[in-house]
């Protein structure tokens, strides 16, 4: 494929040694122990929070917990180097986490209770997931009273589970799994192909965002439908990036598009993959196309291009809504809102402390805290367009301003752009201002960062950010993200200042 990085951007390190056989058995046990003590951790710690009681088979069950994932984080750390074996360690780590209840997250029961509701002919936008017999009583708290979130292509794939395991509750559950699983496999199709495109090393991009600790404990080991909604937005990517190199720019939108549709009917951020296909067909177009005005930078190309990806998209996301009238329930107020809920969320943070020390009351907040939430997304992502997607030639003259502004001077000569970083910027921008924030919503950003060009320190940056992440997860089955987050934040900050401990945490050696 042909690379779509300027020559003045850094190169990536390219890895082709020979395969150190001592240490992938090394890594390949580490890994595979330390996934078993994290499946007997969830086995014995199935609801979130310290125990009232402290017993000494309760610290036996955390001490198992704890030491598996560091064995999972040292294990993914040294296996860096070796190249061309990601397939077989994703699948040895992954292997016990395949016989564990859901982890680090009860929502694995809420995708049982919702698929529950839905084969006993009810309306999962309208039954509480707390009435779903022994499925709902093991729904997280907060959730019990409210109805679905997810969009119908959830709950029909929830329903297929539930109908196929015979509505039996343990099974039910663990076979949610199953589209998770699908989602893991449609990443490692996707990912490598990415990088490719970006000029980057496709064997690193499988290695940081596919077989890092956050993907297999949140996706595999949680079975959040995160897996199968990212693995189908990069399926999107993919194919509107194949079809346009080969000149077929405009079923590559029909077929993205299509596929975006898809991915948001699973969860809604499914859909930010539009930005990417638009952008990813429009540049290839003005880059190898001809003198007619589709294949020239001009706002009326890229206008017909958005229509182009949007009619697929609207038409497969509205056609899956209307089976069986489902609709757009989960947009009803009895499916509760995310700011009610403490996580990693900025706004969500400020909202539980007005609520706590404030005084004031939750149905208060929800609305001005869901406006701020849609305005900053809103601002940031055109912010994103301006600085990494086409923008057409503006034939404005801007005097003084546009001599001192780079950005100005921009938007009045046109430029292309970099469709796959203005991707990972808008799906960036979409979790830091959204109304919740949870460390599994980040594997959408982590694999297109994965995929593009960035600096040494940059890249060191995400990888260390990838062990905060999955250390945060883990701590935040006891504890609230008040006291998680600042104590992560911190000691990211100082392992960053030590060189050596800096060092091992981003698989420098």
């Amino acid at each position: 494929m042909i690379a779509t990085v300027p020559p003045d951007e850094p190169q990536p390190v390219l890895a082709h040694n020979q395969p150190d056989w001592r240490r992938l058995v090394e890594v390949l046990t580490m890994g595979f122990v330390g996934s078993v003590m994290v499946t007997l951790w969830g086995w014995g710690s199935p609801q979130g929070g310290v125990p009232t009681h402290v017993r000494l088979i309760g610290v036996a069950v955390a001490v198992s917990g704890i030491a598996g994932l560091i064995a999972i984080i040292i294990a993914w750390l040294r296996s860096r180097k070796l190249v061309g074996r990601r397939v077989l360690t994703l699948v040895v780590w992954s292997l016990p986490l395949l016989f564990s209840p859901p982890l680090l997250s009860q929502d694995g029961w809420a995708y049982a209770a919702q698929g529950w509701i839905l084969t006993q002919g009810m309306d999962p936008y309208r039954v509480p997931q707390g009435l779903a017999e022994v499925l709902g009583k093991a729904v997280d708290t907060p959730w019990q009273a409210t109805t679905a979130v997810y969009p119908p292509g959830s709950l029909w794939i929830q329903a297929a589970v539930v109908k196929i395991a015979h509505a039996d509750p343990t099974w039910s559950v663990m076979l949610m799994r199953v589209p998770a699983l699908i989602g893991v496999a449609l990443m490692v199709w996707a990912v490598p192909r990415l990088a490719r495109y970006a000029g980057t090393d496709p064997d690193h991009a499988l290695w940081l965002a596919v077989c890092c600790p956050l993907t297999t404990l949140s996706v595999v080991g949680g079975m959040h439908n995160d897996g199968l909604q990212v693995g189908l937005s990069l399926v999107a990517l993919v194919v509107a990036i194949r079809l346009a190199l080969i000149g077929r720019g405009w079923l590559g939108l029909v077929l993205g598009g299509a596929f975006v549709g898809l991915a948001g009917s699973v969860k809604q951020p499914g859909v930010l993959a539009g930005v990417g296909i638009v952008a990813l067909v429009h540049v290839n177009a003005v880059r190898h196309g001809g003198r007619r005005w589709l294949t020239r930078n001009c706002w009326t190309a890229l206008l017909a291009r958005i229509a182009a990806g949007a009619i697929p998209a609207l038409t497969v996301f509205g056609g899956i809504s209307a089976i069986h009238g489902l609709g757009m329930g989960w947009l009803n107020s009895t499916a509760g809102s995310p700011v009610s809920v403490t996580s990693d969320s900025p706004i969500a943070l400020v909202v539980q402390f007005l609520r706590g020390s404030g005084g004031i009351p939750l149905n208060r907040l929800i609305g001005p805290a869901t406006g701020v939430s849609l305005t900053l997304t809103v601002a940031a992502m055109m912010w994103c367009w301006v600085r990494w997607g086409p923008i057409p030639p503006c034939h404005i003259r801007l005097g003084r301003i546009a001599s001192r502004s780079r950005n100005a001077v921009n938007v009045v000569t046109g430029r292309i752009g970099s469709p796959l970083r203005l991707q990972a910027g808008v799906m960036i921008v979409f979790a830091a201002f959204g109304a919740s924030l949870q460390p599994w919503y980040l594997i959408g950003p982590l694999a297109l960062l994965a995929s593009v060009q960035l600096r040494r320190t940059h890249r060191d940056a995400v990888i260390g950010g990838v062990v905060a992440t999955a250390i945060l997860t883990m701590m935040q089955w006891y504890w609230s993200p008040y006291v998680c987050l600042p104590l992560v934040i911190v000691g990211y900050l100082i392992v960053w200042r030590i060189p050596k401990a800096w060092a091992f945490v981003t698989a420098a050696n």
